[in-house]
């Protein structure tokens, strides 16, 4: 019962979004709803704690060994969707804001490079009380999970990677040619019409977005844009691709899922994982661009539960 009036919400949501009057006036309240609705679908709880100058903000819940998620640059703890359900009925599932993003803290005089971000999350997990866990993280948050996995190898019981950035391709994805032709940063935008560039390049297929919440995130992005561009020029002063001397560090057995139409980390990055990485397997997922949890999520879904379901 409890799982059907979950889904009966969720549906209700998404009938809002797409056209309701509700929506129509109010799309910033019905959008935030929505997450507040998945998040209580997947069982978790909203919770704060203060670590040095930063006020992490996340969310846990559910029993078992414990998943740490970390979500990719200009996300937050609640985009990962549907993807969550899969697990916290079998795992407690931990999903914080990073620093510099969603509710965490935007210190100016902070820097937030991957070293840095990577000592953050380490005094984090410490005071949460974690000691040894599961690490997933996409694109920016893959990169930290894996130079985490290296710095800290008996934290991490074992490795997802998705997209994640940290190398360099072999074939430079659209993203890096953009930026090489005429300093555009498809990352981030200020407008709507920026914004549907953004999508086509996150996407293989695009999801329809209205045009009234499309307004509402090209707002947001806009509010952000000037912090995050920011944090960009922090991790590419210190290093973009930090990891090609650090993946024989890291000792957990690792999954690594890609898009295999990723126009912003090409696919080809794969190949240097592949080789620098002990114990991995990889799991390319056809027709699908940068955030396979969300564009293909039965696939990755699947992927990530036989991962763990072999693990010794």
């Amino acid at each position: 019962m409890r799982r059907l009036l979950k889904r009966t919400l969720i549906v209700v949501m998404i009938l809002v979004v797409s056209g309701g009057a509700v929506y129509y006036l109010f799309p910033g309240v019905i959008f935030e709803s929505a997450t507040h609705a998945l998040r209580w679908w997947a069982g978790l709880e909203r919770h704060e704690v203060q670590v040095e100058d930063h006020r992490w903000v996340y969310q846990a819940g559910g029993e078992g060994e414990t998943i740490l998620f970390l979500h990719g640059f200009g996300g937050d703890k609640d985009r990962w969707g549907t993807f969550l359900t899969c697990f916290s009925g079998s795992y407690r599932l931990v999903v914080p804001d990073l620093p510099g993003f969603g509710e965490n803290s935007r210190v100016p005089s902070a820097s937030y490079d991957i070293e840095s971000q990577v000592k953050r999350l380490n005094l984090f997990v410490e005071t949460i009380g974690l000691a040894k866990f599961h690490l997933v993280g996409i694109s920016m948050g893959g990169y930290i999970s894996a130079f985490y996995a290296g710095e800290y190898p008996k934290k991490v019981k074992s490795l997802a990677l998705m997209d994640a950035a940290g190398v360099r391709s072999r074939i430079p994805s659209y993203f890096r040619q953009r930026y090489k032709k005429d300093g555009k940063i498809v990352l981030l935008y200020k407008t709507p019409q920026e914004f549907d560039e953004f999508m086509s390049v996150l996407f293989y297929r695009p999801p329809w977005v209205p045009g009234r919440l499309k307004a509402y995130l090209a707002q947001k992005g806009a509010r952000y844009h000037d912090f995050r561009k920011k944090v960009l020029e922090d991790m590419a002063r210190c290093g973009l691709d930090l990891l090609e001397d650090r993946l024989h560090r890291i000792r957990a057995r690792t999954l690594v899922i890609w898009g295999a139409n990723d126009r912003i980390i090409h696919v080809s990055s794969v190949e240097k994982f592949e080789k620098g990485l002990e114990n991995s397997r990889t799991v390319i997922i056809e027709k699908c661009g940068h955030v396979p949890y969300f564009e293909k999520p039965g696939e990755t879904k699947r992927a990530y539960r036989d991962f763990l379901s072999n693990l010794p």
